[in-house]
């Protein structure tokens, strides 16, 4: 099975608002002529942890938010060949464990009759499975089968909850409250949690028959980290493909909100990334060698320009601590939208290319448009918001360090 094919069916493993497109990393891989490592600090999902392990490369991935650890973790576990019964033995341990545990505000979001079975789900998995430390943002695991239990648990806990299902953002929507009412109506708590874990368990078991098996074992090194603020960046990487977010279209905090809190995450630090998700965070100290960013800053109007300073600095910051890492001939790779300011385009693109060949003498050496409009970037459609028609025009820049 090719890589674009593998890495389809793992795509399916949980819904995420935003995964690299998958034709973008035999491109990639293509472009670098050194074996790895290869870094992405703008990670997601993991994505390129996992097409760097099924090429049998080295990888460090970080992202601001923990989720990426169950995913990565999920993913490499599928392709390895872990065995999904494990996922459902666990989960029949917890529908009948002893000890509920459950986050405040539950309320608000499941139904009373719900709250025990999610209760003891989640409980279990804090005794039993894994536990958050917000020292080093990762998960103390007590079991393997941790994040594949996660994968499924939190699937069909979402699904008994009244969040929209066509979103991956925590949204109530008054057709959900009906249609979980209608289901309860009809159907035990027990069997609905059951019928959703079990739809989970075979679309797992189906990505990994799909799975190709490996004979190498390559590492990855996954970090949940503020990349802006950390300056313990990795050395002598060769290659950096990453996506930064797109002026206003990215609040995966906000999107993941209530998995991380069921997993453990404390509210308060939940709160505390939201404020570092850009650009709600104040502008970096950096100055951009741009003409076109100087430019766009003098025709906006006033009230937008401390975001797109937010935006340019904080993001071309983080650019720049990965571009460093690279060793000579490695080659950074940047996925980008042309994003719009209330219908006026932003030239992110040639903005982030100018920058980095003023400061740091990184070469083009290619440009591949992709077209394709981004539906499954827009959180809600028909919104009033900063860029209501999602981004039409994606590109991958190459960038060459000499």
């Amino acid at each position: 099975m090719s890589l674009e094919d593998t890495l389809k069916v793992l795509y399916g493993s949980y819904m995420y608002p935003a995964r690299l497109p998958i034709k973008i990393f035999d491109l990639f891989f293509s472009k670098v002529n050194l074996n790895g490592p290869f870094f992405d600090p703008f990670a997601g999902s993991g994505s390129l942890a996992l097409a760097s392990y099924l090429k049998c490369f080295d990888s460090i991935v970080w992202d601001l938010n923990p989720m990426i650890h169950v995913f990565v973790d999920a993913g490499i576990k599928i392709i390895e060949g872990y065995s999904t019964k494990e996922i459902t033995e666990s989960i029949s341990k917890a529908v009948n464990y002893g000890r509920s545990w459950l986050p405040n505000g539950v309320e608000y979001w499941w139904p009373q009759e719900v709250l025990d079975i999610i209760g003891r789900i989640w409980g279990f998995f804090r005794d039993n499975l894994a536990v958050f430390n917000p020292s080093n943002m990762g998960f103390e695991v007590y079991s393997d089968v941790w994040s594949l239990y996660s994968i499924a648990a939190l699937y069909a806990s979402r699904k008994l909850s009244y969040a929209d299902d066509s979103v991956p953002k925590w949204y109530k929507s008054r057709y959900k409250v009906s249609k979980v009412t209608k289901l309860l109506s009809e159907n035990s708590v027990e069997k609905l949690f059951w019928h959703y874990v079990n739809r989970k368990v075979k679309v797992l078991s189906r990505v990994q028959e799909k799975s190709p098996k490996l004979s190498c074992k390559p590492e990855i090194e996954v970090k949940a980290a503020d990349a802006v603020t950390i300056n313990d960046y990795p050395e002598k990487i060769a290659g950096v493909l990453t996506s930064p977010p797109y002026i206003q279209a990215q609040e995966y905090i906000r999107s993941f909100s209530w998995e991380l809190k069921l997993l453990g995450v404390p509210e308060t630090l939940i709160t505390q990334l939201k404020k570092l998700e850009i650009p709600y965070r104040p502008p970096a100290k950096l100055s951009i060698l741009s003409t076109s960013y100087d430019e766009i800053l003098g025709e906006v109007e006033p009230r937008f320009k401390t975001l797109l300073e937010s935006y340019f600095t904080n993001t071309l910051l983080v650019l720049e601590k990965a571009a460093q890492s690279i060793k000579k001939d490695g080659v950074m790779s940047i996925f980008v939208g042309e994003a719009t300011l209330r219908g006026r385009p932003i030239p992110i693109v040639k903005i982030f290319k100018e920058h980095l060949a003023n400061k740091l003498k990184l070469i083009e050496i290619n440009n591949t448009d992709v077209d394709d409009e981004i539906k499954k970037r827009r959180l809600f459609k028909r919104r009033k918001n900063l860029n209501p028609n999602g981004i039409k025009t994606e590109h991958l820049i190459f960038l060459k360090k000499y």
